[in-house]
């Protein structure tokens, strides 16, 4: 599945759980949004071009300073073109 369905399937997923009647359909529905929500979110992170993915960049041998690029995460979110 590629970034556009697993984002529908997200949506309608979303939206199950709005209507949802009881507390344990409705959690099941959230658990599942979830999943798909870890993939959305894997396939988009790119290792941050400043720091190489470490969150920090040396300055000397003795002291580092927190990249921020990607605010000391070490991976970007990078932004999908809807064409």
């Amino acid at each position: 599945m590629n970034i556009q369905e697993l984002k529908v399937n997200y949506k309608k997923l979303i939206n199950k759980a709005a209507k949802a009647n009881g507390r344990k359909e409705t959690v099941s529905y959230l658990n599942r949004a979830a999943k798909i929500k870890s993939k959305i979110y894997s396939n988009t992170k790119l290792t941050c071009f400043r720091c190489n993915g470490a969150g920090f960049l040396r300055i000397s041998l003795d002291e580092t300073k927190t990249c921020l690029s990607c605010y000391g995460k070490g991976f970007l979110i990078k932004e999908i073109q809807q064409v």
